[in-house]
Parts: structure tokens; sequence; C-alpha cells
């Protein structure tokens, strides 16, 4: 029985693949797929838009200089709009 396809879905790693496997962990005799172990992300900070209430997530420019606190707005536009509408007010 040939080996699953991970390109299928089932390797998250989002790297190269090449044929039918996963070229980072080939599948076990279980036929397991690649589990992404030593390759995880770090949880990334979140809050809801001002203006639009969509979540947007923290950038690395806003972490180095310490101003997450102070980012309100998940765009340009939004901020924009935010303007407007408190002009109007």
């Amino acid at each position: 029985m040939a080996p699953p396809d991970h390109a299928g879905g089932g390797c998250r790693a989002g790297l190269a693949r090449t044929g039918s496997a996963c070229w980072r962990k080939p599948p076990d005799a279980a036929g397991a797929l690649c589990d992404d172990d030593g390759m995880s992300r770090p949880e990334v900070r979140s809050k809801p838009c001002a203006h639009c209430g969509r979540p947007f997530t923290d950038r690395k420019r806003w972490s180095g200089r310490d101003q997450w606190d102070q980012v309100l707005y998940c765009s340009r536009g939004c901020r924009a709009n935010a303007a407007k509408q408190r002009r109007r007010a």
C-alpha cells in the first residue's frame, strides 16, 4: 500500500514536498502523517479592532517598540473611519 499523500492537507509544515510524502518526516508504519514536532510557532497576541471588531495580531514592529498596548485599530482604513465618526459626532 502506498504512503498517504501529504499534499491533501495532512502535512501542515508548509514546506517543500517531494513526491507524495513530507520530506521532513516520512510516515511511520501506522501511516501517521507529519506532526510538525519541533517546528511549532509561539503564541501570537491578538485583540479586536476598536472600530470594526475584527481580531488582529501583534506585529514585530509594535512588539519591538512596546507599542502593542497603544495600537487600537487593525488598519489605516479603520483608524481613518473612526476619526471621521468622531468628527461627525
